[in-house]
């Protein structure tokens, strides 16, 4: 074989592998990011990446990035054609900033706000909502899901029919998650609940539940723990929910009121299992009541 026909031969072969060098690719740092990319992204070209750990907490990603973390977001930067984050609910976000030092191009899919207007955001109150978790009311959740989908359609269009049908799929289900929960609260006498806990809020909210409100204290003392056992009595409070464990104190003081207590995961790997997961939990608990 000469050598002509040797180069026409490689030619075709490479000709029928995918170019992966020209894959659209899409960088996340955040569960409930990461979890909606995936679920949108499902059966299209796009490659989606983390650019940090999966465990790693937000609140430590700034320094993560600015120390060990550099260099690999500096490569996969460079490879990458968007960032999805949420700097319209968390201002120290530091993905699209420090992505866009190595790549000018990039573009930044905001997640909770359109970062062009094209449309609405989420539902919040203030403006560093993030550490509220609004993604846990599943209204916040469909609208983060029209956000993200609506970017990455222009962003690859020739998956556009693709991420169109995901998004139905993701919203369809979301619908269905919103009815049967709500008809299963329609049959519930007392709604009335209390979060020891800030992340909480929207997913109680979402419900459509009776929030009570709960001062927080630094401690649990005796007056804070006497506080809070008259408060659930008197508000004839049916469930306190919290995104940990709380210390045995506490759960004392709730058992006596005869409230029960919910431990939410609000950091699941997969942000709408977890959605599902524990609207799941707080309405079966309200319905044992």
């Amino acid at each position: 074989m000469n050598l002509k026909r040797l180069t026409l031969t490689l030619a075709l072969a490479l000709a029928g592998l995918p170019s992966l060098s020209f894959a659209t690719q899409v960088l996340t740092t955040l569960p409930v990011t990461h979890s909606l990319a995936s679920a949108l992204l499902e059966g299209t070209k796009v490659q989606l990446k983390r650019a940090a750990p999966a465990n790693l907490p937000a609140s430590r990603q700034p320094s993560y990035f600015s120390g060990r973390g550099g260099a690999s977001l500096h490569k996969a930067a460079q490879q990458a054609d968007a960032v999805i984050g949420v700097r319209s609910i968390w201002r120290d976000d530091p993905l699209y900033p420090m992505a866009r030092r190595s790549n000018i191009r990039i573009v930044e899919i905001d997640a909770a706000r359109p970062v062009d207007g094209a449309l609405p955001g989420i539902a919040v109150s203030g403006d560093e909502a993030y550490g509220a978790y609004p993604w846990l009311n599943p209204t916040n959740f469909g609208r983060m899901a029209d956000v993200v989908a609506n970017d990455l359609e222009r962003l690859a269009p020739g998956d556009k029919a693709q991420i169109q049908g995901n998004l139905a799929g993701l919203k369809r289900q979301l619908l269905e998650l919103s009815a049967s929960s709500q008809t299963r609260l329609a049959k519930v006498d007392n709604l009335t609940v209390v979060s020891l806990s800030e992340r909480l809020g929207y997913l109680a909210s979402g419900l459509n539940l009776d929030m009570v409100e709960q001062p927080l204290p630094a401690e649990w003392d005796a007056t804070a723990l006497k506080a809070l056992g008259d408060n659930l009595k008197a508000q004839d409070v049916a469930l306190v929910l919290d995104h940990r464990q709380p210390e045995a104190a506490v759960a004392e003081v709730i058992k006596a009121s005869g409230a029960k207590l919910v431990v939410v995961e609000s950091d699941p790997e997969d942000a709408f299992a977890g959605l599902k997961a524990s609207v799941d939990q707080v309405v079966a608990a309200l319905g044992e009541s």
